[in-house]
């Protein structure tokens, strides 16, 4: 029996993860943790590099981490990815092991063109990426976040470009 509160925010680099929280932490009263944060990036890598240079270890740290942050009272919004870019730039789904370790309810998916994506990126963290890697990255992140729905029999609910009003509604009835 799954008795985290914790919603699953995945979508690629620069899709608009944590501005969508942010407003949904606000509106709904959730703690909002990236993923990212919880891992400690900076502690193992420049913040701006996207590559994952082991995927066991780094998944790994994620869920040893969530574990000691995670109250049983507390909702969360934990928004990360369902495929990186491994050390050699290539997208990789994450081992589905990660997300039985989170334990989510539901999982929003955020989606958006990549030539968009590629131009935040781009602004964000002064890197150029290829349209055509973050063109693959996006269907193989849908795709994943479909198997890891099934898989887990929880909700999949899938918002393009950040429309924060349709996820509202979502979560009121959830």
């Amino acid at each position: 029996m799954n008795d985290r509160k914790i919603i699953f925010v995945g979508g690629i680099h620069a899709v608009g993860k944590g501005t969508v929280c942010e407003k949904l932490s606000k509106k709904f009263n959730f703690e909002h943790l990236s993923a990212s944060q919880v891992l400690k990036w900076n502690e193992i890598s420049d913040s701006k590099n996207k590559k994952v240079q082991n995927f066991g270890t780094t998944q790994d740290r994620l869920l040893t981490n969530l574990n000691i942050i995670i109250e049983p009272d507390k909702k969360y919004l934990l928004d990360g990815h369902f495929t990186l870019l491994n050390s050699n730039g290539e997208p990789e789904k994450i081992n589905e092991s990660t997300f039985i370790g989170i334990q989510p309810q539901s999982i929003i998916l955020l989606t958006s063109e990549p030539k968009i994506i590629f131009e935040r990126l781009k602004q964000r963290d002064n890197t150029k990426y290829k349209l055509s890697v973050l063109e693959k990255m996006q269907e193989m992140e849908v795709e994943h976040a479909k198997y890891i729905s099934k898989k887990l029999d929880i909700p999949l609910f899938k918002v393009n470009d950040g429309d924060t009003s349709s996820i509202f509604e979502y979560l009121e009835k959830l």
